[in-house]
């Protein structure tokens, strides 16, 4: 179990990195062609994109290995929806906070939702309660958020 935590900790880490590049990316065409069409633009080409990897992995595996079930469309629809949200607040709020404080400001906002998802079990596993340590380590990433934040 505990190489399973830390295979996943990896993961999350490089899943990280490519977040930040995708920030960066979006950030400087939100300087471009504004953020609202950063959004949108975003997630059609990379719709067209997936839509092109399914197809291509359906043909090679089956169709079947990239089906969509009825149960799952939904919250896939509302993660699709969400994800446009987020490339317009990433590519309007890294412009006026910059990279690094930008970047730490929407992990601490995943990381109290987390909180709160782990002690209500709304992510598919057990609570996780929501205690002093974990609260003290909220409010230590809230500090380094206020850290990073430029001077002016």
């Amino acid at each position: 179990m505990k190489n399973l935590i830390v295979i996943g900790g990896i993961t999350a880490t490089a899943t990280g990195l490519i977040i930040a590049v995708q920030s960066m990316c979006s950030n400087r065409a939100g300087e471009l062609i504004g953020p609202i069409n950063t959004g949108f633009w975003t997630n059609i080409l990379g719709g067209g994109l997936a839509g092109l990897f399914i197809l291509g992995i359906g043909l090679i595996k089956g169709f079947d290995s990239v089906k969509i079930t009825p149960a799952s469309f939904n919250l896939t629809l509302l993660a699709g929806a969400l994800g446009i949200f987020i490339i317009m607040g990433v590519a309007y709020s890294i412009s006026i906070a910059g990279l690094s404080a930008g970047l730490a400001a929407i992990i601490l906002g995943q990381m109290a939702f987390g909180a709160l998802a782990d002690a209500r079990g709304w992510g598919g596993l057990d609570p996780i309660p929501l205690d002093s340590r974990r609260i003290i380590g909220l409010v230590t990433m809230a500090v380094a958020v206020f850290l990073l934040f430029p001077k002016d």
